[in-house]
């Protein structure tokens, strides 16, 4: 069984379990708190507090006097009010609800729940509400420490035009880290990104997070710490849905779903976009390209001018339009400060392996995979299944001493095209209607 023919039968059994049901079962303070309770020297109910829990009034002046250094707050089920929260220089603090709701107040476009150099910070289990019209806040936070955690957290409402970012996150020391766990952000907007992460040189990690329908997705490419982003599904942003830096620490993304099937015309929807930043791994993710309806994309994983080494492995990537599965871009020879954030200098090699790759779909032309100017690159267990148009399968311009080994190429047009390149090829297999499991996938997505 296939990767994606797993992900099929397990959504359907995950959906036919989940029948009927609604959110997540609640779960007893005492379930809440006991993961915690080891590190605050203080836990504070906030429900045995006089706070309003319907949203009517704001609670800020409560939480100031709550909330100090060591100190965890409990906000049982309810829907909190709260004005700009600002947590700057706070020493291992956190926030968990169950289920719990804030409430942002008409006109909040800026800063809304912030802190500059904040410690060992936990926000855990809150759904974030900017549905008022005029609401489009800001959560900011630039942190220290090896235990800050943003878990479970949902963002409702959508930005609508307004231009900053709904989530920006900065981890600027080595010796600092941060999670950020199960994330869900679908509200999306006209402009600004669902994530900016600012430079910093700290570990930063996504784990199932899930954005949508953002102008921009997760924009992570300033980020020169090590970078990982470990499942979740990305889907219907603009510009991407994933785009990394890492610097030369050599980001990763592994497990995750990739999807447009909604443009609404956005610009340029990518998938994963290696903008910036050398020896990136790409592994065990599904790329689907299936309606670029007003727009278009410059491919479903696209390695940048400015990226360095890069290695795909173990992903499957559907197109049903003429754009590359993988784009390999011709390196740049000019170093520019301002567009390489993440990085002091260029890359210095540019090698991109992709090994055990299957690429299909209703594409009718272009090229499956398109590599410029990049030498000593290599392609081993790539499957090509294009059978729609004149589509060709890899595509090299100015390349040597390149490998095109174990391949099972079948495509309606050209199998290999060489254009001034002279790559080594070993057990290539072409012709033939290929997978009749992709084919039928294909023709299901196109009509």
């Amino acid at each position: 069984m296939n990767r994606r023919e797993y992900l099929r039968l397990s959504g359907l059994a995950l959906a036919t379990s989940l029948a009927g049901c609604g959110r997540k079962p609640k779960k007893s303070k005492k379930e809440l708190l006991d993961p915690y309770r080891n590190r605050f020297d203080k836990i504070v109910d906030m429900g045995n507090k006089d706070v309003d829990q319907t949203g009517s009034e704001p609670i800020n002046s409560v939480i100031t006097e709550s909330l100090e250094n060591q100190t965890l707050l409990y906000f049982p089920s309810g829907t909190y009010r709260l004005s700009r929260l600002d947590l700057s220089n706070m020493t291992n603090c956190g926030l968990v609800g169950n289920q719990a709701t804030f409430l942002t107040p008409a006109k909040e476009q800026g800063n809304w729940i912030f802190g500059g150099s904040v410690q060992d910070l936990l926000i855990d289990g809150f759904t974030f509400d900017y549905t008022e019209p005029t609401a489009a806040p800001v959560i900011v936070f630039s942190v220290r420490g090896q235990r800050n955690i943003l878990r479970n957290l949902t963002f409702k409402g959508s930005r609508g035009s307004y231009p900053r970012s709904g989530l920006e996150l900065k981890v600027p020391q080595s010796s600092a880290s941060l999670l950020v766990d199960q994330l869900k952000m679908r509200g999306g907007s006209k402009n600004g990104s669902a994530i900016y992460t600012h430079p910093g040189e700290g570990r930063l990690r996504f784990v199932n997070c899930h954005i949508e329908n953002w102008f921009e997705g997760l924009y992570a490419s300033p980020h020169s710490g090590p970078l990982i982003i470990n499942g979740g599904t990305y889907a219907n942003n603009g510009i991407d849905q994933v785009r990394i830096g890492g610097g030369e620490s050599g980001a990763r993304v592994e497990n995750a779903t990739i999807r447009v099937s909604k443009p609404e015309n956005k610009p340029n929807m990518r998938g994963i976009w290696l903008e910036e930043g050398t020896n990136a791994i790409i592994d065990n993710c599904s790329v689907e390209i299936t309606d670029l309806t007003g727009t278009n994309s410059s491919g479903g994983i696209v390695i940048g001018k400015q990226f360095g080494n890069a290695k795909i492995t173990n992903t499957t990537i559907q197109t049903n339009h003429s754009i590359p599965g993988i784009h390999v871009r011709k390196p740049i020879t000019e170093y520019d400060s301002t567009t390489m954030p993440s990085m002091p200098q260029l890359p210095s090699n540019h090698q991109v392996t992709c090994e055990n790759i299957e690429i299909y779909g209703t594409a009718p032309g272009g090229t499956a995979i398109m590599l410029t100017d990049r030498d000593r690159c290599r392609f081993k267990s790539i499957s090509i299944q294009h059978h729609f148009g004149k589509r060709h399968g890899i595509t090299l311009k100015n390349v040597q001493k390149s490998n095109i080994h174990d391949c099972q190429l079948r495509v309606s047009g050209t199998p290999i095209v060489s254009l001034d390149s002279t790559p080594s090829t070993k057990n290539i297999e072409t012709g033939g209607i290929g997978s009749l499991t992709y084919l039928s996938d294909s023709l299901r997505d196109m009509f």
